[in-house]
């Protein structure tokens, strides 16, 4: 039933993927504003996907590090699709120009090594997208965020931060649209983030990496269509 569950989970996780890798082209943008280089917080996510036939809804509760200054991020999540749960724990690391995805299902103490071909994702919303203006958080007075708008040609995203001194502190982020008749959304909320990184051996490389193989649930659970979600 498990293996039945994975398999189903890889096929609808790929089809998403597939939506929403179009989103880090805009990345590569030059930016209006980026987070900080170094940050750690939680980050709770939500999102539900529908083709012709299935549908189905994704959640996850993840522990996120981002350094940017040292071109790394660790994530520990853990992960709902439908009735199928796992804990991940995913850790990308650059050295120069070459990166490494590596991916460990904590239930089955196993590993999944990606060699990545693109650049650290700095974390930035990209000049093009539309400030949609100030608002407040729950009472009028109290939290002001700024929201953001972008358009694609198939899928959109809307972001709200806060910024303070220069800098755009996440506050959530949602990305919607259509693909191969795959409809999907998927919301981030961020909560008790922190500058800095306070333990850097979340970016050790997991002892259960040490083979060096390539599998395709590294590519599935890749994460560049976020734009500050680790």
């Amino acid at each position: 039933m498990i293996k039945k569950n994975l398999c189903s989970q890889r096929t609808k996780m790929a089809a998403i993927s597939a939506v929403l890798l179009a989103l880090f082209s805009l990345v590569a943008l030059s930016s209006a504003c980026c987070t900080p280089d170094q940050w750690e917080g939680v980050e709770s996510s939500i999102g539900g996907w529908a083709g012709r036939r299935r549908s189905g809804l994704l959640k996850e509760f993840v522990f996120a590090s981002y350094d940017y200054t040292n071109k790394r991020s660790a994530a520990f999540l853990d992960y709902a699709n439908g009735e199928y749960f796992n804990r991940f724990q995913i850790v990308v690391r650059y050295e120069g120009e070459v990166g490494n995805l590596y991916i460990v299902d904590l239930k089955r103490n196993k590993c999944w090594l990606k060699t990545l071909k693109r650049p650290f994702r700095q974390a930035c919303i990209p000049e093009k997208a539309k400030s949609v203006g100030d608002y407040y958080l729950g009472l009028k007075g109290g939290f002001k965020v700024s929201g953001y708008a972008i358009e694609g040609e198939r899928i959109n995203a809307f972001i709200s931060v806060q910024n303070v001194s220069g800098s755009c502190i996440p506050v959530s982020e949602a990305v919607y649209g259509k693909l191969t008749k795959v409809e999907f959304v998927q919301t981030v909320g961020f909560v008790n983030l922190t500058p800095g990184i306070k333990n850097e051996t979340v970016f050790d490389v997991p002892a259960q990496c040490e083979k060096k193989e390539d599998f395709s649930l590294a590519e599935e659970l890749t994460r560049d269509h976020y734009f500050f979600a680790i």
